[in-house]
């Protein structure tokens, strides 16, 4: 896949996470993800690298890393469970993506 692009989430970087009922509740994205078991070490993560494209003006996700030492958290997969979905939502509604660091 060409025209990767990435943008990476710290400590401090808080996404919107929806609750239903027009409720959006504020989380740190590692937070997040340790909550949906794609963390599920418990060691220490600093910096999250999410890495999207666009295509046809719609923006996928194609992974999450530990931008310090490289490991995977997520990757797209053709089998998604709802916590990929609620990850996937929150991370394109909330994520303001565009301000991208870097280009893969």
């Amino acid at each position: 896949m060409s025209n990767m692009n990435e943008t990476i989430f710290g400590t401090a970087y808080m996404i919107g996470v929806d609750e239903g009922a027009g409720n959006i509740k504020n989380i740190n994205l590692i937070d997040f993800m340790r909550d949906l078991n794609f963390i599920d070490h418990p060691g220490h993560v600093d910096n999250l690298a999410v890495v999207w494209y666009e295509d046809s003006g719609d923006i996928h996700l194609d992974h999450i890393y530990d931008h310090d030492t490289g490991e995977i958290y997520w990757e797209d997969t053709p089998h998604w469970s709802n916590d990929d979905e609620t990850l996937v939502d929150s991370i394109l509604m909330y994520g303001d993506l565009e301000s991208v660091i870097g280009v893969c």
